[in-house]
């Protein structure tokens, strides 16, 4: 008789021990919410240890009883059976290996093992960016970095004390609609263009945790018929051959402005090269009558295909480099004295590029002024105004692109690359067409 029961005794421990773990949609009824809601959780019963889990969703309990077959509620329906089959799927695939540990990680597609930190962070869209700041930040781009942080910024004075409860679940057609309503009617309104980049980084981040499968692709509120992003027709920031001209014969004794000025130029004839590939360029990227690199926003971008842009050096780079480059001239100094060799950390980077870039405009702004210029051409202006000279004066579009500079600019730099070297010496004469006029 003894022997029965311990036998039946153990059949049930191991029973129980490798029982599956259940789960079942729940009303969390321990704390009501200020609006007379419950949160929604999924509840996962294990070895007779329960744990709650967060769907995004929140309803009264009225609604609770009828969500299943109400019309109004079909989407909150749909959302909890989302993550109520995504629960079932953890568990079906776990089976015996099942652990708490494994299945918080799953569910909430993270890398720790606490619950808490799941339940605030996981689906918390303003969570999910600053995470993704400080990842740009801690691999050096700072200025998306900060672009990042100010969306979550501006999402928190939104939401003011409930900014902590921002779900994705949360961020549908018509939430998005009055956020961005809300951004152009502040005391001191954002431009289209500026709300047009922070809606984006919220949809950046939306299709992040899609592609994560912290939430499924049926919630995505942006698109055709949902929500779009302000997108605001971008001025060309390109100058006509007479104002180059103007610029190019200008002078001046105050020496910051000739420096700017050269700079400027430098740019122009460079291929339109941004501040923060000329400062990155060393002596070692002169390679006889040109200058070779890689630019710097597009290396993280296309590692598995970077393409490396030829730049022909003419009589006026020469010249630039000569007056305003580096004496030493040892191939792995900077030819151009804008970063600190002894701290290139990514602050300072930063802050040195930043300071060159308000230091040309400040002074090519002047110099705008006294030639009467209708436009201060920054140094945005030298990059487009390369590529609109050149397709003006009918070089193939194939050399060149409207979109120098921008995410397209790979397919520019392909279509460079596959024209012979002589042609692409060939075409910078017309950088300099204005000279013809000046000889004689």
């Amino acid at each position: 008789m003894f022997y029965l029961f311990l036998y039946l005794l153990v059949k049930l421990l191991v029973k129980v021990y490798f029982m599956e773990a259940t789960t079942k949609v729940c009303l969390y009824k321990i704390r009501i919410k200020k609006n007379g809601m419950f949160p929604v959780k999924i509840r996962v019963i294990w070895q007779r240890e329960t744990h709650f889990y967060k769907t995004g969703i929140d309803l009264t309990e009225e609604e609770f009883k009828i969500y299943h077959n109400s019309k109004k509620l079909k989407n909150q329906f749909e959302d909890v059976s989302y993550y109520h089959k995504k629960a079932d799927q953890i568990v079906k695939d776990l089976g015996r290996n099942f652990s708490w540990r494994e299945f918080d990680i799953l569910y909430y597609n993270r890398k720790t093992t606490t619950p808490v930190e799941y339940s605030t962070q996981t689906i918390n869209v303003i969570s999910k960016i600053e995470d993704y700041a400080n990842k740009l930040y801690s691999d050096g781009f700072l200025k998306s970095s900060k672009s990042y942080t100010t969306t979550a910024n501006h999402l928190k004075e939104y939401l003011k004390k409930n900014s902590n409860s921002l779900l994705f679940s949360d961020l549908t057609p018509e939430f998005l609609n009055l956020f961005e309503k809300h951004l152009l009617s502040k005391k001191k309104p954002l431009s289209y263009s500026s709300v047009g980049v922070y809606m984006r980084n919220i949809r950046a981040i939306f299709n992040q945790a899609i592609s994560m499968k912290i939430i499924k692709p049926e919630m995505y509120p942006f698109g055709k018929g949902k929500y779009v992003p302000p997108a605001t027709k971008k001025a060309k920031k390109s100058l006509s051959i007479e104002d180059i001209e103007k610029i190019y014969y200008y002078e001046s004794i105050v020496r910051s402005e000739l420096w700017a000025k050269d700079m400027w130029l430098f740019a122009y004839f460079a291929n339109g090269m941004n501040v923060k590939d000329i400062a990155f360029l060393k002596f070692e990227n002169i390679k006889g009558d040109t200058i070779t690199y890689f630019r710097s926003k597009t290396k993280n971008s296309t590692k598995e295909n970077m393409i490396e842009i030829e730049v022909d050096i003419n009589q006026d780079i020469k010249r630039i480099i000569k007056k305003w480059g580096n004496k030493s001239r040892k191939a792995q100094d900077f030819i151009f004295d804008i970063l600190h060799p002894k701290d290139l950390s990514d602050l300072q980077i930063f802050r040195d590029i930043n300071q060159t870039v308000k230091n040309i405009n400040l002074n090519m702004k002047r110099i705008a002024t006294n030639l009467k210029l209708k436009t201060a051409p920054t140094t945005n202006f030298a990059r487009h105004s390369f590529s609109t000279v050149l397709k003006r004066s009918g070089v193939p579009i194939e050399m060149i692109s409207e979109q120098l500079g921008h995410t397209s600019i790979k397919t520019t730099q392909i279509y460079l690359g596959s024209f012979e070297k002589d042609q692409k010496h060939k075409i910078t004469k017309y950088l300099t067409s204005f000279k013809d006029k000046h000889k004689g």
